[in-house]
């Protein structure tokens, strides 16, 4: 979602910047003059508002309905009080409208918020890698026997044997022995605490 807002906000910002004051004054040049050019950059503007900017001020409902207003509530404030104040300089009040601010926050903050999202997905690609490791059951030692349980059925306190010959998590025969550097105890008892089941 970010990063399609992104790519399309980063085009209306582009000519937004091009007939801005901003750039204008920098590099001392002259932007082309059309006769739609001033309504059309209008629209141009709002549109980064509505359409790139829309998605902070959900996320700032939905922090303030909650009562915790945070970073998106921030945005949506700052963003709006952009545009609100530079419609009402277009409208003749006097001022410095904020228009190409406004689209260059906007812009910078989808991208912020699309390499955040990018690196959220990675990271819960990488918990569920992991997750696949573990096995599906586990040999418990009760008394004098054994008994082949899934491992989501073992409590704090049971008592696990691990057996050469059987794969692990890595799919690797144990019967081969360990790999250099490698420990592991016949008998490895499961973490002590609250009696409940591991999940």
């Amino acid at each position: 979602m970010f990063r399609d807002k992104f790519w399309i906000s980063l085009l209306l910002t582009v000519p937004t910047l091009i007939w801005g004051h901003m750039l204008q004054r920098a590099f001392g040049y002259t932007a082309p003059h059309f006769p739609r050019i001033s309504v059309d950059r209008t629209r141009i503007r709002t549109a980064v508002f509505a359409y790139g900017g829309w998605v902070f001020i959900q996320g700032a409902v939905r922090e303030l309905k909650a009562r915790l207003p945070g970073m998106m509530t921030l945005i949506s404030l700052a963003i709006s009080v952009a545009f609100v104040f530079s419609a009402v300089v277009t409208l003749g009040y006097p001022g410095m409208p904020l228009w190409e601010e406004l689209a260059t926050l906007v812009t910078i903050m989808l991208l912020g918020h699309w390499i955040e999202m990018r690196s959220i997905s990675q990271a819960q690609g990488a918990l569920r890698a992991l997750a696949k490791l573990l096995p599906d059951t586990a040999i418990r030692v009760v008394g004098d026997r054994t008994e082949e349980v899934p491992v989501d059925q073992l409590h704090d306190g049971d008592v696990v044997l691990l057996r050469p010959g059987r794969e692990d998590s890595r799919g690797r025969d144990r019967s081969r022995g360990l790999e250099p550097g490698e420990r592991v105890d016949d008998h490895r008892r499961v973490a002590s605490g609250p009696e409940e089941p591991r999940r």
